[in-house]
């Protein structure tokens, strides 16, 4: 290869050096390096107005009922009156049975048959005496010796006055030699005859409407209907009072108001 040769095989690689540093110039212009080329930024979303939540009233639990308290009993106030109570039935079917009553007791009915002295002696002497007086609930009345008894309530729920049953007169267990008192009041609706009729162990005095109806001073086993005694009683309230005597054994009386049939008198409640 001479001289001339050479130069121009120099000349052409040159000229193909220049070229290709071109070539990579302009393809770096175009194409600039992923580490200087930021991304351009998304829009950013439109921001949707939010509506602001319902305020939802905050419920409040209803309040437990107040408990019903318990009836209470009907105090029992001294003078104050219980009723109106319907006459009752049984013995198979008997009408006219009284079963609610004042009661006081036992007073003592010292001696020996027939001479018990109870039976006549007047323990309510001191409060108007057994034809004047008239009872009222709680009324006290006083023994002598110091002691004292009231006239309470009582009502069985059979037909007959068990006095061992009557728990505030605290008798005991084949208690001998004693009396007791009952009172009511027959409330009619018109003047009217009726027939009282009693059964009783032992014996008894009754007074209506102050009047001593009977006494019986009798020792015996109770019977339904030993006495009939015939009354007219007046419209509105009639005192009934009753002595009951007890000697030994069992200790109990029946009363019933009925019409001559033997049948309930209509018209005719009771109160205690």
């Amino acid at each position: 290869m001479n001289k001339s040769q050479f130069r121009t095989m120099m000349l052409v690689l040159c000229l193909a050096a220049l070229c290709a540093v071109i070539a990579g110039c302009q393809e770096e212009a175009a194409s600039p390096k992923a580490k200087d080329v930021k991304a351009a930024p998304a829009p950013a979303p439109a921001k949707v107005a939010e509506k602001p939540a319902a305020t939802k009233a905050v419920e409040k639990p209803a309040p437990a009922p107040a408990p019903v308290p318990a009836p209470k009993p009907a105090a029992t106030v001294a003078g104050s009156t219980l009723g109106p109570f319907k006459l009752a039935k049984n013995w198979a079917e008997e009408q006219g049975f009284v079963v609610n009553w004042l009661i006081a007791g036992p007073f003592p009915n010292p001696g020996e048959r027939p001479d018990n002295t109870g039976f006549g002696t007047d323990y309510l002497k001191n409060y108007g005496g057994e034809a004047a007086f008239t009872p009222a609930n709680g009324m006290e009345i006083k023994i002598d010796g110091g002691s004292a008894v009231k006239f309470l309530p009582y009502a069985t729920t059979g037909t007959d006055i068990i006095f061992g049953d009557v728990a505030h007169l605290k008798i005991e267990s084949n208690q001998e030699k004693i009396l007791v008192y009952c009172a009511c009041w027959l409330d009619s609706d018109a003047d009217k005859d009726v027939e009282v009729r009693v059964g009783s162990d032992d014996g008894y005095k009754l007074w209506i409407n102050h009047q001593l109806i009977s006494e019986q001073h009798v020792y015996r086993a109770m019977e339904m209907d030993q006495e009939t005694h015939k009354v007219k009683l007046n419209k509105g309230k009639n005192l009934l009072l009753i002595k009951v005597d007890q000697d030994t054994g069992e200790y109990q009386f029946m009363l019933r108001v009925v019409g001559a049939d033997g049948k309930e008198a209509p018209g005719i409640t009771v109160w205690n």
